[in-house]
């Protein structure tokens, strides 16, 4: 387990002095990410300054949901979700073969040499929004910010379980790329209260595709309010961990090399 940590701190280091040898361009980078995750708290804004409003939820409340969207993304993205794009490019060019005979396990191979940073200004956004929508919202107590952190491990472990589907799906099907646009698109849901869908798609959010675990039930569990179901999903957000594992680990066994 050390042996693991000081590999993954050790490749961290790296990939951090190699993206610090051209500051401008990670720079850029950092701003594009954060400017393209400041555009719905800002579409939310101008929609509760034109008097219309999310029934039930006032602005910082919605923009405290937006903001732990981002702060999970943040967390999330730099250490996992570069194993997506790390797996369909070794599978490609056929250098996945290469993690199969280091001494650590695929997986762990995967997420390091997938680790990223060009992601931060998400992080940086996400908190940033985070502390101006608590300047507007009532937080009851320490029990709150309990509930609060352990429902943000669950919300990463949910990402984690997506990237690992994403990942274990292009070791059959190498010309999903366009996997990362679907995800995106099924987890934006989760930038809004649950409350303002129809209940069977509130259902489907929370127990089928457990996207209100990523933003929702961690904000709404901050502001004390009460989370229906809130037992059920987080068991079956653990399912989906375990069956994200299972899947990527049957898929990998699917792998056939570049040799055959």
């Amino acid at each position: 387990m050390r042996g693991s940590i000081a590999a993954f701190l050790s490749v961290m280091r790296t990939v951090v002095a190699s993206r610090l040898a051209y500051r401008g361009d990670l720079y850029f980078s950092m701003l594009v990410t954060l400017l393209g995750e400041t555009v719905l708290p800002l579409i939310t804004l101008l929609i509760y300054r034109s008097g219309a409003s999310f029934p039930g939820w006032s602005l910082s409340e919605v923009m405290l949901i937006q903001a732990v969207f981002m702060l999970a993304k943040g967390l999330a993205y730099p250490f996992f979700f570069g194993m997506v794009y790390n797996t369909l490019d070794r599978v490609q060019d056929g250098t996945f073969d290469v993690l199969l005979l280091k001494p650590r396990s695929a997986l762990f191979m995967t997420l390091v040499t997938g680790f990223s940073i060009d992601g931060l200004g998400r992080l940086l956004g996400g908190l940033a929004l985070f502390l101006i929508a608590l300047t507007g919202v009532h937080v009851p107590g320490a029990a709150a910010w309990l509930g609060f952190i352990m429902l943000m491990v669950m919300s990463v472990c949910i990402l984690f379980a997506s990237a690992l589907f994403m990942s274990g799906m292009l070791f059959h099907w190498v010309g999903s790329s366009r996997v990362y646009e679907i995800h995106d698109s099924i987890t934006a849901f989760g930038r809004y209260p649950r409350t303002i869908y129809a209940k069977p798609l509130q259902w489907i959010l929370t127990y089928v595709l457990p996207v209100a675990m990523i933003a929702f039930l961690p904000a709404s569990t901050l502001l004390g309010r009460a989370n229906a179901g809130l037992a059920g999903a987080i068991a079956f957000s653990v399912v989906f961990l375990a069956a994200g594992l299972l899947f990527w680990h049957g898929m990998l066994r699917k792998y056939s090399s570049a040799g055959g």
